[in-house]
């Protein structure tokens, strides 16, 4: 059901409807959170965006949602630090995306990767002995400075909630993500398409898989540290459920930035799949997902770790957190374009090409073949004949031997 015109490349194509089995919700206070989650973006991380309008195009996606959907049963301040949280990394990745700024030097890139770790932690030393969160502001860049301040904050807010082998997977989580972060850039300066379980392997760590089950436990307010290998099948299809959900919901994004560390142009460019085959295909991968996390989180709960409080409530907590990444990935003009407003429509035509688009009931109508250019001037012979001055029709001077009237369109 993929639509092109009849001699060019294609111009959109069908998203079937997803399966939707999994429960979701916003926060009572989600709007109160978004909001203060936009201020803090502004108060730490503005001096990452060229100008003010490029800050207010990223505010206007709504990225500050995200938190509130994914944690919807966190307490507020929790919510809100979720919040803060996968706004920074997003604010990341835009740019990581943008040739213009972290994607444009994977040199550059992986410099300003490094440095967020170290200011990750504010007393870890750094090599040269200083204390973790000390910059010479002359020698980095604007952006780095502005990072480590973020991840400072961020830090010092989270780190008080989490145990000693949470904040261990955390600095290890943020690690995981720069390192996929940087994987990806490689790859686009390369123009370089992976086969599809490469590219899933990178997505893993870029997509932040690691820190978003962490925040999903730090929201949830337990400690699953300990039970990480039992839980892996569950995290399993979690994981490529949400990943492939999202390249799915985003491809006209990444389509128009080119990136190819997405599966949907695995299985296009790599694979060679038309995209409408490759799409259909994703979405029976999600519907086979998300029905095997089901079954592995039913056979947990029916084992002797269903006892357990903390992994009942985890459990729950990432059911909430796969039906809500969906849900802000249908909502966010980050994937439908700066202006997009949701109708609440979750399956439609999309197109690739328009500035603003929406999933849409019907295709886009067919282009009607050009006419044929008929000639201006007839090819048969000319009878001559004098005309006479009270024959010559009104307004005749100036006026064309044939075709269109003068100025018409």
């Amino acid at each position: 059901m993929e639509s092109a015109s009849p001699s060019g490349p294609v111009r959109e194509f069908f998203l079937p409807e997803l399966p939707r089995s999994l429960p979701w919700r916003y926060h009572p206070k989600a709007a109160q959170i978004e909001f203060a989650s936009n201020g803090w973006v502004r108060e730490h991380l503005a001096d990452c965006f060229p100008s003010e309008s490029e800050l207010l195009f990223f505010l206007r996606q709504r990225n500050g949602i995200y938190g509130p959907l994914t944690v919807p049963d966190a307490d507020e301040q929790r919510a809100r630090d979720v919040a803060d949280w996968y706004q920074f990394v997003t604010v990341i990745d835009t740019f990581v995306s943008d040739r213009t700024g972290l994607g444009a030097s994977l040199e550059e890139a992986r410099a300003v990767f490094a440095a967020i770790v170290r200011d990750f932690i504010p007393d870890q030393p750094r090599p040269d002995g200083r204390p973790g969160g000390e910059v010479e502001a002359e020698r980095v860049r604007v952006d780095q400075v502005a990072y480590g301040r973020a991840a400072r904050d961020l830090w010092q807010r989270i780190s008080t909630g989490l145990s000693r082998a949470q904040t261990q997977r955390l600095v290890a989580a943020l690690a995981a993500f720069l390192r996929g972060c940087a994987t990806e850039i490689d790859a686009k300066l390369a123009g370089t398409v992976p086969d599809y379980e490469t590219c899933l392997a990178v997505r893993l760590d870029s997509f932040g898989c690691d820190f978003i089950e962490l925040m999903t436990e730090y929201g949830a307010g337990v400690d699953l540290s300990d039970v990480r290998t039992e839980l892996a099948e569950v995290h399993d299809h979690c994981r490529r459920q949400m990943i492939i959900v999202n390249d799915l919901l985003s491809w006209r994004k990444e389509h128009a930035q080119n990136d190819p560390m997405t599966v949907v142009r695995v299985l296009v460019e790599h694979d060679g799949l038309a995209l409408q085959t490759a799409v259909d295909r994703l979405c029976t991968l999600v519907d086979r997902h998300e029905r095997e996390y089901a079954r592995a989180r039913d056979a947990l709960l029916a084992g002797p770790l269903g006892a357990r409080a903390d992994v009942r409530r985890y459990l729950g907590a990432v059911d909430l957190l796969i039906g809500g990444s969906q849900e802000f990935e249908y909502l966010t003009p980050r994937y439908f374009g700066d202006g997009f407003v949701w109708d609440g429509a979750t399956s439609g035509w999309v197109d690739l090409h328009a500035p603003v688009t929406r999933l849409r009931p019907h295709p886009l109508p067919t282009p009607e073949p050009a006419p044929s250019q008929e000639p201006l001037v007839s090819q048969e012979p000319l009878v001559s004949r004098q005309v006479l001055p009270s024959e010559e029709p009104p307004g005749a001077l100036g006026r064309s031997t044939g075709g269109a009237p003068a100025g018409s369109r």
